[in-house]
């Protein structure tokens, strides 16, 4: 954790962030912190200036921040216009004005605008033709709400987040915040997406489902599966819906918990030490109780009785 007084914080978060203008109102006895969450393509810090402050960034470099306090408060302006919510995202190429309490405390969630982008381009089967830009207002209750809201214990703990567990459970939470990002907060492409896309092929399915078998112990993602089809991702997801009534994303799922299914049968037999945790996060499950959750739901019991050999 790095601390220090107002024009120390200052340079901190120019270093990680972008240049800005700033006007100190009150400051707080306690002084300012930043610490670093998490480090990957997306980036997870916590910020406390230390003071009640008004921040101007005239234009966002090329990512997303997602603001979602700890403690305190503040008023968000992007554009001249003001944004009425405590959880908010802004983008590159935004005119942003913050103001925050002497209080505060916040969650920023660091998303390259590439990553972003490059899901966008997978889903549209295109590549956008405009800037892409998102309402600032994340809903309560929404799912992007709800992903957020499950980042508060361990950010306002400092401890490390499940998915720093292994490249792969990584990768998932990535994968998992971009498509909850794109598919439940309102942007510039929404309608594109909830447009219907053509009619799914057998040849098509059976090439999606062959390339999840074939690459279940990969960072493998929607649109990796879509173009392994040769098929846009609302092809691939309808189809698959209509077809196989799930999802890819659960299919491969379902591809994952037999291997680990058929990893513990081995373990159990042969008298290994590897554990339960071990297997779950080598095939992508970041959430234990859920992969034990999964496992009990298809084989009947918990993982660990495999394990036993019982």
């Amino acid at each position: 954790m790095f601390k220090g007084g107002v024009e120390e914080m200052r340079a901190q978060v120019s270093r990680n962030f972008s240049p800005h203008g700033l006007k100190v109102i009150n400051t707080h006895p306690n002084g300012g912190r930043y610490r670093l969450l998490h480090r990957g393509n997306i980036v997870l810090h916590t910020l406390a200036y230390g003071a009640e402050i008004r921040v101007e960034i005239p234009e966002l470099p090329d990512f997303y921040n997602i603001h979602v306090p700890l403690t305190g408060g503040g008023r968000l302006t992007v554009g001249g216009h003001d944004v009425a919510a405590p959880l908010t995202i802004i983008g590159p190429r935004q005119r942003i004005d913050m103001n925050w309490s002497v209080d505060h405390d916040i969650m920023i969630i660091q998303i390259p605008a590439v990553l972003v982008d490059r899901v966008l381009e997978d889903q549209l089967g295109d590549t956008p033709k405009r800037d892409m830009y998102f309402d600032p207002r994340v809903i309560d209750e929404s799912p992007l709400a709800r992903v957020l809201t499950a980042l508060l214990l361990p950010a306002a703990a400092g401890k490390t987040f499940p998915f720093a567990a292994s490249s792969l459970a990584e990768h998932h939470f990535e994968q998992f915040l971009l498509h909850t990002l794109l598919g439940s907060q309102p942007h510039t492409y929404s309608a594109a997406l909830g447009e219907p896309g053509a009619p799914l092929t057998s040849a098509a399915i059976r090439r999606a489902r062959r390339f999840c078998e074939e690459h279940a112990a990969e960072p493998i993602t929607l649109g990796d599966i879509a173009a392994a089809a040769r098929v846009s991702v609302r092809t691939l997801q309808s189809g698959f819906r209509e077809h196989l009534q799930t999802t890819p994303m659960a299919y491969l799922r379902k591809v994952r918990l037999a291997r680990a299914h058929a990893d513990l049968l081995h373990i159990a037999a042969t008298g290994g030490r590897t554990t339960v945790t071990e297997v779950a996060l080598r095939w992508g499950f970041m959430h234990l109780s859920r992969f034990a959750a999964f496992y009990r739901q298809t084989y009947g019991h918990a993982p660990s009785v495999t394990l036993r050999g019982r």
